[in-house]
C-alpha cells in the first residue's frame, strides 16, 4: 500500500491480543512463529494507548469476562478502525453476543474460541495460522492443530481424533 509520497507500507504481520485473562497474555507471549502478537490486558489498558497498540496490527482479537460491557468503548473504538476484530468471551463456553460484535465470519470466530479455550502456547501457535491474514483466511487442514477431547485417542497418520468430523471448514452451518 503506497503512502503520499509514494512509499511501499509493508503489509502488517502481527496479531494483537486484548484478553482480560492474564494466562492468555502469558500464552502469547511464550508462543513462537511467523506472526508477532502484541497483547495488553483491556481492564488495564487506557483507551488512548490504543492507536499505538494498532499501529502495524492486521488482526484484532479481543477476550472479555464479563460480556460486551466489559469493554464497550474498546469494542467500538476497534469497530469504527476497520481492521478484522475477533471478539469473544474468555469462558470456555461461547457467547454469541460478543462472536456477534466480530467483523469476521461466525465460523471463524467459532474456530478461534475454541484454540483460545484451550490455552498454551501450541495453541496460540496454532490459532495464528488460522488468522493469518487481514481477511483472516484459513490455512490448509495440514497445518492446523485441533483441540482433543480428554481421553480421545488420534489417528497417528492423520492427526485428527477417531470419530470426529474435520474442523477445517470456516463457515457457519446453515439451517
Amino acid at each position: 500500500m503506497p503512502t503520499p509520497s509514494g512509499e511501499r507500507v509493508p503489509p502488517a504481520h502481527e496479531i494483537l491480543l486484548l484478553s482480560t485473562s492474564d494466562t492468555d497474555l502469558l500464552s502469547a507471549r511464550a508462543a513462537a512463529g511467523p506472526v508477532g502478537y502484541r497483547f495488553a490486558n483491556p481492564a488495564r489498558l487506557a483507551l488512548d494507548d490504543l492507536p499505538v497498540l494498532l499501529e502495524g496490527v492486521a488482526l484484532v482479537v479481543v477476550r472479555l469476562l464479563g460480556g460486551i460491557r466489559a469493554w464497550q468503548d474498546g469494542i467500538d473504538l476497534l469497530l469504527a478502525d476497520g481492521r478484522p476484530v475477533v471478539v469473544l468471551t474468555g469462558e470456555q463456553a461461547p457467547d454469541a453476543q460478543l462472536m456477534a460484535a466480530s467483523t469476521v465470519p461466525v465460523g471463524i470466530a467459532a474456530e478461534a474460541h475454541a484454540y483460545l479455550a484451550h490455552g498454551g502456547p501450541p495453541t496460540s501457535n496454532s490459532s495464528r495460522g488460522s488468522c493469518r491474514t487481514p481477511s483472516c483466511s484459513p490455512v490448509t487442514a495440514s497445518t492446523r492443530r485441533h483441540p482433543r477431547r480428554p481421553g480421545a485417542r488420534s489417528n497417528a497418520r492423520t492427526g485428527r481424533t477417531a470419530g470426529r468430523p474435520s474442523r477445517c471448514s470456516t463457515t457457519a452451518p446453515t439451517t
